[in-house]
């Protein structure tokens, strides 16, 4: 794709929101993305007021955790682009630095040499800034500057884009949405990254995989793993609710609890005793394929969504044979070897791939019986 093509999308995807409802992360974080893709910069945060009037960090291009830290600094080239709705280019970070020492310092050590920030403003009201870190002390350029400022400007459209309500309580809403959505997100990231043994990052690269995979909004989606936590103290789910999401690593210190916490689960989501029994021998035996075959550990995901229960179980192993052709045919007896065939019994979809940085990761799918959150009588 050419430079030009890549810009035209990239206004078509900001510029859709002035027709649709928009899940306001996720649009905040495509706007970070593609300031990468389309700038000569190597990291983009998206910070926005509070209703005291501080800026927070929304989203960020990648190094969430290190972005954070940078940009909620209170004396910072961000908060002096808020001030006063004026882009500011700052290509030599250590020249300037005696206006923002702890700033400059802190970019300084993370490899930064030069800061832009871009403020989000509509009719003269402005609700954030688009900030630009770059890796050379050197200007960034015109063109890249205006066309900054051209995204930025779009995204504030779409931030503020509502037919039905004044702009003012439209502009309170989305940006306590924003707000509210990342400290959903922020917890979530923590609990995956603990769980899993991930960075920040790699547990939110986890996060968007799986909302996108099943469709849900990243901040739902973080909302039902958080969820998950508190599912062993609740008898029952609210019918009108989406199910929560579970995730677990998988060794040989885990199998042995694996099945009941997996029952467990799937109780509090009203699935009936023989249905359950059945999805938690599949588990299992995908679980303790993982162990044996990936390096003596996985990943789990569980929950359910839009009318199916979904388990992804993950592993770092060496991966499939290149002539791997799936459980086609039964086998012979049930003893070993027969844990794939038996998996595909149970579930309504299967799927056994590679990932590209090795490792296998298989997906079932369970369609369920009856609507989520109802138990069977």
């Amino acid at each position: 794709m050419s430079r030009e093509q890549a810009v035209a999308e990239a206004f078509v995807e900001l510029s859709d929101t002035l027709v649709a409802d928009i899940d306001v992360v996720e649009f905040v974080r495509l706007l970070t993305g593609r300031c990468v893709q389309l700038l000569d910069v190597q990291l983009a945060g998206v910070l926005v007021a509070d209703q005291q009037g501080m800026l927070r960090l929304t989203a960020a291009s990648s190094e969430y955790r290190r972005m954070l830290e940078l940009f909620e600094i209170d004396v910072a080239p961000s908060a002096d682009c808020f001030a006063t709705g004026e882009p500011l280019a700052v290509h030599d970070l250590d020249a300037a630095g005696g206006r923002w020492p702890q700033f400059a310092r802190q970019a300084h050590t993370a490899g930064f040499r030069s800061v832009y920030t871009l403020p989000m403003r509509l009719r003269g009201e402005v609700i954030g800034v688009l900030a630009l870190l770059r890796e050379q002390a050197e200007p960034l350029g015109d063109d890249n500057i205006r066309l900054g400022q051209a995204l930025a400007n779009v995204t504030t459209v779409g931030l503020l884009q509502h037919r039905n309500h004044p702009q003012q309580r439209v502009l309170g809403e989305q940006l306590r949405h924003v707000l509210d959505t990342r400290v959903l997100i922020e917890h979530a990231k923590g609990v995956v990254a603990a769980r899993l043994g991930l960075d920040i990052d790699a547990a939110l690269d986890e996060l968007l995989r799986h909302s996108e995979r099943t469709g849900q909004a990243l901040g739902d989606f973080a909302r039902a793993v958080l969820s998950g936590d508190s599912a062993a103290a609740r008898s029952g789910t609210d019918a009108n609710a989406d199910p929560v999401a579970m995730v677990r690593p998988v060794d040989l210190n885990t199998l042995a609890a694996l099945r009941t916490v997996v029952s467990h689960r799937l109780s509090v989501i009203g699935l009936p005793e023989p249905e359950r029994l059945k999805l938690v021998l599949a588990i299992h035996e995908a679980a303790t394929n993982a162990v044996r075959h990936g390096g003596g550990s996985g990943r789990l995901w569980l929950g359910s969504h839009a009318g199916s229960l979904w388990c992804e179980i993950s592993d770092d192993g060496p991966g499939l044979p290149a002539d791997f052709t799936g459980p086609t045919a039964a086998p012979d007896n049930l003893g070993s070897g027969s844990g794939l065939w038996l998996i595909d019994q149970v579930a309504d979809d299967l799927a056994i791939t590679t990932t590209a940085m090795g490792g296998t990761r298989l997906m079932l799918r369970y369609r369920l019986p009856t609507p989520v959150g109802h138990e069977r009588r």
